[in-house]
């Protein structure tokens, strides 16, 4: 991944989000266009990400992950 300011802190937190929305292309039919309609996968994606301890990034505008920090 190529950036400006990079650094290894950052750079999972910042590849993670970007290698989902990837995927998501990629796995989608060629037809599917509607980024609306990914949204809730690449939210649910984060937080599943976010749950195994990834340092991630926002994957897609501000969203709801159901995580306890505290545990």
């Amino acid at each position: 991944m190529w950036a400006e300011y990079q650094n290894t802190l950052s750079v999972l937190s910042t590849l993670w989000p970007r290698a989902s929305a990837v995927a998501e292309r990629l796995w989608s039919a060629r037809d599917v266009r509607d980024k609306n309609d990914a949204t809730p996968r690449l939210q649910e994606q984060e937080c599943r990400m976010m749950k195994r301890g990834y340092q991630v990034g926002v994957a897609f505008g501000a969203g709801f992950c159901d995580l306890n920090l505290a545990s």
